[in-house]
């Protein structure tokens, strides 16, 4: 009989880890966080892991807490989740890397607590070039005619990236001229990964597709919006609106998103929206 109480009560009492996840306080004091390596190449290719133990007020291990982590230098580090809810041991992981030399320290947090045992990690041997975010880069002419790889412009983002501009008409929607573009050689250009394309700045100009009869104001990040009716666009661009709107080649189509159809000029304001996406970082969503 008392060994049939002795059942009962354990199996009333002793609930799944999951349970006590959600009842029983983690401890930043008791938890641990480490890395597999703490000096890393900033090639964006080379990483380090990130592993979190979670411990409890009683120096157990705490399952199915979800684990957050973030670094000193922001977004110029990735942050790639492993495991973010932690596993019967209590350990969560994830994976960092950079583009850009110089060191980071990495915190972990749990519903909103703080550890105080971040981990440190230098990365280095990357991009040996001073370039500050916005700098539009290109390589050397190499004096034929027959290549197209030396007039490709790009953009320096926040991220470590370049964003390479389609053509002329993409790039003359944010910048008066070339002046500003400065040439590098193509090792320099070779450390820095491609990120994608550079779309049309928000509210400077319509658009339409070489194949479609429809007219689209690009907004933020890469989202056309099918204006109606040519009444919005003289309301907006004048008389003769016809003359601000270019054509896409439908092989950069992959670089929109059609957004919600404009049907009155008061739905949104060309010069709203150039006046809130002021830099390529902030279209991209930096």
């Amino acid at each position: 009989m008392m060994k049939r109480m002795t059942l009962a009560w354990l199996t009333a009492f002793v609930l799944p880890l999951s349970v006590q996840a959600a009842t029983i306080p983690v401890d930043p004091n008791l938890s641990t966080s480490g890395a597999d390596k703490l000096e890393v190449k900033a090639d964006g290719i080379d990483s380090a892991r990130i592993s979190i133990n979670l411990k409890n007020t009683n120096f157990g291990s705490v399952e199915g807490a979800v684990v957050s982590l973030t670094s000193s230098r922001g977004p110029i580090d990735d942050i790639s989740p492993e495991e973010t809810t932690t596993s019967l041991s209590g350990r969560a992981s994830f994976t960092v890397k950079s583009l850009k030399n110089g060191t980071s320290v990495f915190t972990p947090s749990y519903n909103g607590t703080v550890f105080n045992k971040p981990v440190t990690i230098i990365f280095k041997d990357g991009l040996n070039l001073a370039l500050s975010v916005g700098s539009l880069i290109k390589i050397p002419d190499d004096n034929n005619v027959n290549t197209l790889s030396d007039t490709a412009v790009y953009y320096y983002a926040s991220n470590g990236k370049r964003y390479v501009f389609a053509n002329e008409k993409v790039f003359f929607s944010w910048y008066p001229s070339f002046s500003d573009v400065q040439t590098i050689t193509l090792e320099q250009m070779s450390l820095i990964p491609i990120g994608g394309n550079v779309t049309y700045r928000p509210g400077s100009k319509l658009v339409k597709f070489q194949t479609d009869v429809k007219t689209y104001l690009p907004t933020k990040g890469g989202v056309l919006r099918w204006v109606t009716s040519e009444q919005v666009a003289r309301q907006w661009f004048g008389e003769n609106w016809n003359t601000h709107v270019d054509d896409i080649s439908e092989a950069f189509f992959v670089n929109y998103r059609m957004g919600e159809p404009i049907a009155h000029e008061l739905d949104v304001s060309p010069e709203g929206l150039r006046a809130q996406v002021t830099t390529i970082d902030k279209d991209l969503g930096f």
